[in-house]
C-alpha cells in the first residue's frame, strides 16, 4: 500500500469517496469539464467501461476529488507510505489547476534509508513502526480532553458561553470544550461555528455551516473543528467508550499472611492479555446497528449498474443459503397392532 486517505466522518462517507476515486469517469462529484479520465468502451449493459488506472491518473483524480465542494472541507488526511508515490504527488499537485487548501495535511510515513536493514534471508525490513501499523485508530490521544470534559460537565455546572455569555445547562444543548489543557472555555456549538467561520474570511461565508479550524476566543490557540466534535460526540453518545478509556489500570498486590513479603508471581503475558481484554473498546457499541446493512445496500446499488465487478458483499448475498449441519430424516412412528389372541385365551392360559 502506497497511499491512503483517512479522517472520514463515517463509513458511508468513506465508501462514497472510494467509489468516486475508483470511478472518476462517471462520478457526479467531478464536473464533466474537470474530468481527466474518460471511458472509451462500453460494457454489455451499455454503461461506460472503467478505464485503466495508472499511478499518475490515480493521484490526479485524488487531487481533483479533494478540491471539489463535496469533499474539500472534510477533515481528511492524505498519508503516503512510499517515497516514490509522494514525489509523484508533489509533481502532480504543482501542475494542478485547482490548488488544495493549505490546511489539508499531507503526512509522510515511510522509513528512511538508515531505517532499512537486511535480514538473514537477504530481505529488507524496517526498524520501527511505519505504514498501516503506525496509524492511531483509537482515542488514546484524547484522554486529557475527555477527562476535562467529564469534570466540567456535571449537573452542578455553572458555566456561561464564552461568545454569547448565556448560561449553559447540563444535558441541554450541544456544548464544545477547548482541548487546551490550560483552558476551560465552553461555548455553544453554533456560536463557535459562526465565530470560526468569520475568522476564515471565506467569500462563500453565507453558504458554509461547518468550519475547518479556528482560534479559541480565550486562549487564542488554534483548534481543529474535528477535534471539538470528536470530544462532543463521545461525551454525548459514547459514554461506555469514555468509561473504558478512562478506567484506571489495576496494580498488582502482594499476598497476605506468611507470603506477605513475596509478590504474586504471574506471567507477564497473561497479565497484559487480561488488561487488554478489560480495556478493549468495542467500536460496535458506538456505531449504528444496521451499518453493515447500509454499506451493503450502498455497494450493491452502485456495483450492479456502474461497476465492472460485483462486490464481495453482493456476490455473497446472491448465493443460495444452504442449511448447515446433518440432514435428519423424518422419524416414522412405530405402531404396535393388537394381538390376535383373544382375551379369554390370554386369561385362561
Amino acid at each position: 500500500m502506497a497511499c491512503i486517505v483517512t479522517g472520514f466522518p463515517s463509513s458511508i462517507a468513506a465508501l462514497q469517496f472510494e467509489w468516486a476515486w475508483q470511478n472518476p469517469h462517471i462520478t457526479h462529484h467531478i464536473p464533466p469539464s474537470s474530468r481527466i479520465s474518460h471511458a472509451t468502451q462500453k460494457k454489455r449493459s451499455g454503461h461506460p467501461k472503467r478505464p485503466r488506472h495508472s499511478i499518475q491518473s490515480l493521484l490526479s483524480n485524488l487531487h481533483i476529488l479533494l478540491s471539489v465542494p463535496s469533499f474539500s472541507r472534510w477533515p481528511l488526511e492524505v498519508r503516503f507510505f512510499s517515497p516514490d508515490v509522494h514525489k509523484a504527488w508533489i509533481k502532480s499537485s504543482k501542475g494542478a489547476i485547482e490548488p488544495l487548501r493549505n490546511s489539508l495535511p499531507n503526512i509522510t510515513n515511510f522509513p528512511s534509508a538508515e531505517q532499512i536493514v537486511t535480514d538473514s534471508k537477504g530481505g529488507e525490513t524496517t526498524s520501527g513502526h511505519h505504514g498501516i501499523e503506525a496509524l492511531k485508530v483509537a482515542y488514546e490521544d484524547m484522554k486529557p480532553h475527555l477527562e476535562k470534559g467529564k469534570k466540567l460537565f456535571n449537573p452542578d455546572m455553572k458555566e456561561a458561553c464564552e461568545i454569547c455569555n448565556q448560561d449553559l445547562q447540563h444535558n441541554s444543548g450541544l456544548h464544545t470544550l477547548c482541548p487546551n489543557t490550560d483552558c476551560g472555555t465552553i461555548t455553544h456549538m453554533t456560536c463557535l461555528s459562526r465565530y470560526f467561520l468569520q475568522g476564515e474570511k471565506n467569500k462563500q461565508l453565507d453558504e458554509l455551516l461547518v468550519p475547518i479550524k479556528g482560534v479559541c476566543p480565550s486562549c487564542k490557540m488554534e483548534v481543529r473543528w474535528n477535534d471539538l466534535v470528536k470530544e462532543l460526540s463521545l461525551r454525548v453518545r459514547g459514554q461506555q467508550v469514555v468509561e473504558k478509556l478512562l478506567k484506571p489500570k489495576r496494580v498488582k498486590r502482594a499476598a497476605k499472611g506468611a507470603a506477605a513479603s513475596q509478590a504474586i508471581v504471574e506471567s507477564d503475558d497473561d497479565w497484559e492479555k487480561e488488561e487488554e481484554e478489560e480495556d478493549y473498546i468495542n467500536m460496535g457499541e458506538f456505531e449504528p446497528q444496521n451499518l453493515e446493512e447500509e454499506e451493503n445496500e450502498f455497494k450493491n446499488y452502485f456495483d450492479s449498474d456502474d461497476s465492472d465487478t460485483m462486490s464481495v458483499a453482493s456476490i455473497a448475498s446472491t448465493k443460495p443459503q444452504m442449511r448447515s449441519g446433518p440432514v435428519t430424516q423424518s422419524r416414522l412412528i412405530t405402531v404396535i397392532e393388537d394381538s390376535d389372541i383373544d382375551e379369554d385365551e390370554e386369561l385362561n392360559g
